[in-house]
């Protein structure tokens, strides 16, 4: 009897864990669109477009932040940085009021590389929608330098509860968060690893 009790205690504790952390999140949006002509599996080298809204001291270290971040994020993915015609240009813009933006409704984006290693403008119709995203928001769009054209972007949500904190993990949880819906290696980068063990 006593260990029913205990039991029941422990799964509504646990069911009180869980809810709580769904309504944490839930206020946060957060999401990825990518283009149909992206040559995904062929990308090698990236470098960063920069700009920052306002010279304020607190956006251009943001800005800093974020783009050490980034970094870091897709260096662990095997790619490398370069000056000398990257394949991907880095864009990351930092909305800090509530933003009216427009998204697509796609296929996930794991799912359909698995099944599209070459990049194919006609694949599908694009299916636009309308997103509010509130509380700040991190765009992040990965453009195809040869072509000229943005083939990926990645956005959350309620990036800054409060834009004048001096502590940068929140910078940090928006990227990962971003970046966990691109997990693209670099062309052959397993493989390399995975010889070299």
């Amino acid at each position: 009897m006593k260990n029913n009790y205990l039991f029941s205690k422990f799964v509504i504790l646990m069911l009180a864990v869980a809810l709580s952390g769904c309504l944490g999140f839930g206020h946060r949006k957060f999401g990825s669109d990518y283009s149909y002509s992206g040559a995904f599996h062929k990308y090698k080298t990236f470098n960063f477009i920069t700009h920052a809204s306002e010279e304020d001291s607190l956006t251009l270290r943001n800005y800093e932040v974020l783009k050490k971040y980034i970094k870091e994020r897709l260096e662990i993915q095997g790619y490398q940085f370069s000056d000398k015609k990257p394949d991907l240009l880095v864009s990351y813009y930092l909305y800090y009021n509530d933003l009216n933006m427009k998204g697509y409704e796609q296929e996930e984006f794991d799912i359909w590389l698995v099944n599209n290693e070459e990049p194919n403008p006609e694949h599908e119709a694009y299916k636009p929608i309308k997103m509010y995203m509130s509380q700040g928001t991190l765009l992040v769009t990965l453009l195809d330098h040869k072509k000229q054209n943005a083939v990926w972007q990645g956005y959350t949500s309620g990036v800054l509860s409060d834009p004048n904190t001096e502590n940068t993990a929140y910078l940090n949880r928006a990227v990962r968060t971003i970046f966990d819906q691109y997990r693209v290696f670099r062309k052959g980068y397993l493989r390399e690893n995975a010889s070299a063990n």
